[in-house]
């Protein structure tokens, strides 16, 4: 797998207690909270947009999540398999500790509920939202809803962010236990995937 060493864009990654409100849950209270990890890619908004949702090719940059299960029908009917779209449920099988280990790997079920584009004829920029919405317990459980943006910037680079929101009785286990980890993992995250855009993908 690619290695990240000597990657000019140095992801910056956080754990917020006062956590970000998303677009399918809007403001959560009590015990949510937030993981976001933020970067600067030097490749264009559409490259890493690409690269975010072309899931076959995950088992080259993505120690984090190095594989990725697509159900075959987006929300339009068409058959898919390794490419994410608005209505596509799919497994992230994710390692979770960082031991490389297949027998390690967690799966987590999310739902593709949306794919954004905004485009500004002026600067002649693209930027993108995607929505993923956790539906690996009942949502009385735990609720998890992760937002990517994608902005083009005026100097030819990409800003690529990506927040998760945790809440309802289960996230004050996630913080406590996984917290740390998971600023680790999306910072992680950032970094191969600017590295594997910048690669041209």
């Amino acid at each position: 797998m690619q290695q990240n060493d000597g990657y000019a864009g140095a992801a910056r990654a956080e754990l917020l207690r006062s956590p970000l409100s998303t677009p399918n849950w809007g403001q959560q209270r009590g015990s949510a909270f937030t993981v976001r990890a933020v970067t600067s890619i030097n490749a264009t908004s559409s490259t890493v947009l690409g690269a975010l949702l072309d899931t076959s090719k995950y088992p080259a940059w993505n120690r984090f999540v190095p594989r990725v299960d697509v159900s075959n029908t987006d929300a339009h009917g068409s058959q898919q398999k390794t490419q994410l779209a608005e209505g596509l449920t799919f497994t992230e099988h994710v390692d979770m500790f960082g031991n490389g280990k297949p027998s390690g790997l967690v799966k987590v079920k999310l739902l593709m509920t949306t794919l954004e584009k905004s485009e500004s004829n002026s600067v002649e920029k693209t930027d993108y939202k995607v929505v993923w919405l956790g539906k690996a317990y009942p949502d009385w459980a735990l609720r998890s809803e992760r937002v990517h943006t994608i902005i083009s910037n005026s100097d030819g680079t990409t800003t690529y962010n990506v927040f998760e929101t945790f809440s309802g009785p289960l996230a004050l286990l996630v913080r406590l236990f996984l917290g740390p980890t998971l600023v680790k993992r999306f910072k992680q995250w950032n970094e191969e995937l600017g590295n594997h855009a910048e690669q041209g993908s």
